[in-house]
């Protein structure tokens, strides 16, 4: 079996009973820079509530930020880790929400501190519990996870080329293919629309943070991750989901990117992530014409500000890989457009990936930007000082209190 030697290596005694197919894709993580680390990772530990999902609970309290898609394990050659496009986003917003604070008066701060959480199917395997338990572990809420009746956990068996960027083999059909709009999922984005229609007078404003590649199998083999995607996506007030595109070959549709990103509203993205690969193709698929090596100053802007519009969403990010990143933003008040060149770190044994460094930067982008409100000059510096961490370390979610002082002095608050 393709999975023994992972299944192993993780825990003892499981085996995993039901076969699968496999299909690759080729995946570039924002091309971030790479550093050596040989530490290990300590994470806080936050327990949760509920491990699975069925009837509608209106107790569970309202986590800040809610990502929404895959959860699964990714077998690299330096080791086995929890991995996920949302799941590593969600793990990095844990960590920056629970820093340590050196106030004297931390247990009331904690008490403010805010939350996330994650809504993913897992399998009703030994190795889904071990991903609801990490993640409950990492800080992360654990209230949305449902489990699939059928299908196994995630899983993803990677092959690194020489700049860290990795080929992967998914199990498919597999748990995170199955996300339904489940009663707890669907009471949660009923409650954000009474706020926002002024029937509920505290308002707390949910973060819905998703990306594109959950939705990879449409409707084949019975999978509803998709239609979960969209649902939230149209029904959730406007300016309160985040979109990050995953273009993962041969794991997507143009119209179904497109529709992810536009809605079948008027109601605009928060905020729309893209690396300068992904920014050209969406271009060629709204019939712009624009030249590809545009990628700074006023003519990236330009380049920027014509997409977001076409897409609709109030902020727009692309990443650079090694130089950096830029952010356009229009929230009906004021347009800006502001770049940050990066953080290069060396890579002395090149032993490192770039798995999870745009999960990362985005992560940090969001506790930045919407979080803590901070100018988008400094959210883009905070999560290129985090993104260009991760890119350094083995695996997706290394410790941030690793990360040397002078980065970690950027990205934390």
């Amino acid at each position: 079996m393709v999975l023994s030697s992972f299944m192993f290596l993780l825990l003892s005694n499981i085996h995993v009973a039901n076969a699968f197919t496999t299909s690759s894709c080729s995946l570039k993580d924002d091309g971030f820079q790479h550093r050596h680390t040989s530490k290990k990772a300590t994470v806080a530990l936050q327990s949760s509530s509920r491990s699975s999902t069925t009837d509608n609970d209106s107790s569970i309290p309202l986590p800040n930020v809610l990502c929404i898609g895959e959860t699964l394990w990714d077998s690299l050659p330096s080791g086995i880790y929890l991995g996920g496009a949302p799941s590593n986003v969600a793990v990095h917003l844990a960590y920056l929400f629970n820093v340590p604070s050196s106030s004297s008066n931390e247990v009331e701060k904690n008490k403010n501190r805010p939350t996330v959480a994650i809504a993913a199917c897992l399998g009703k395997d030994q190795l889904g519990k071990e991903a609801q338990r990490r993640l409950a572990l990492n800080g992360v809420r654990t209230d949305y996870v449902q489990y699939h009746s059928e299908w196994e956990t995630g899983m993803a068996t990677a092959l690194l080329d020489s700049n860290g960027d990795a080929t992967y083999e998914f199990n498919t059909p597999a748990a995170w293919d199955g996300l339904c709009l489940d009663p707890n999922l669907k009471h949660l984005i009923q409650q954000q629309q009474q706020q926002t229609d002024g029937q509920e007078k505290d308002h707390h404003h949910v973060l819905f943070v998703m990306g594109t590649i959950a939705g990879r199998l449409h409707n084949d083999y019975g999978a509803t991750s998709l239609s979960t995607l969209m649902s939230v996506r149209n029904t959730a007030p406007e300016g309160t989901v985040i979109l990050d595109i995953n273009l993962r070959s041969p794991w997507y549709k143009d119209e179904t990117v497109l529709e992810l990103a536009r809605g079948s509203s008027e109601k605009k993205l928060a905020l729309l992530k893209v690396n300068e690969e992904e920014l050209a193709i969406l271009e060629q698929w709204c019939g712009m014409d624009t030249n590809i090596d545009d990628l700074f100053g006023d003519a990236l802007k330009t380049r920027m500000e014509h997409l977001a519009q076409s897409l609709n969403t109030q902020r727009l990010c692309v990443t650079r890989g090694h130089l950096g990143a830029a952010l356009w933003c229009d929230d009906g008040n004021k347009a800006s457009f502001d770049e940050n060149p990066g953080y290069s770190l060396p890579n002395k044994n090149n032993d490192s990936d770039t798995v999870g460094a745009g999960d990362a930067f985005l992560a940090s982008l969001i506790n930045s930007l919407f979080i803590h409100g901070e100018t988008s000059a400094k959210a883009l510096e905070r999560a290129c000082a985090l993104g260009g961490y991760v890119a350094g370390c083995r695996g997706a979610t290394p410790s941030h209190g690793d990360a040397p002082d002078a980065l970690r002095n950027l990205f934390s608050i």
